[in-house]
């Protein structure tokens, strides 16, 4: 699945039960592992820690619940990161492997 994050700024999110949950507002990017964490239902304009954890524990779905995302993203609440996780290494492990040239030079 690809899509642009700027697109899905403001969609609506329901669960595969046709529950609403909410709109996507911000997106939490995990750094070190280069993909998207968390959406959250509100925005992220907060002023202090305790605020920042309360959205991100509260008003925020994970990303690896994220089945489809087209005109709404759809979310499943039973998936969980271990199932998330086992679905996407061998797609990550294929698109960011490296290549050998002819030469053997990896590009």
């Amino acid at each position: 699945m690809t899509i642009e994050l700027s697109k899905m700024f403001g969609m609506d999110i329901y669960s595969t039960d046709a529950e609403y949950i909410g709109k996507a507002y911000d997106f939490v990017i995990d750094l070190e592992q280069g993909r998207v964490s968390k959406i959250t239902l509100e925005p992220f304009k907060v002023r202090s820690k305790k605020e920042a954890a309360e959205i991100l524990k509260k008003k925020s779905v994970a990303y690896e619940k994220v089945v489809a995302v087209k005109d709404i993203i759809l979310i499943d609440p039973r998936k969980t990161a271990a199932q998330a996780s086992a679905r996407q290494k061998p797609q990550t492990l294929a698109r960011f492997g490296a290549r050998r040239g002819i030469l053997g030079r990896r590009y």
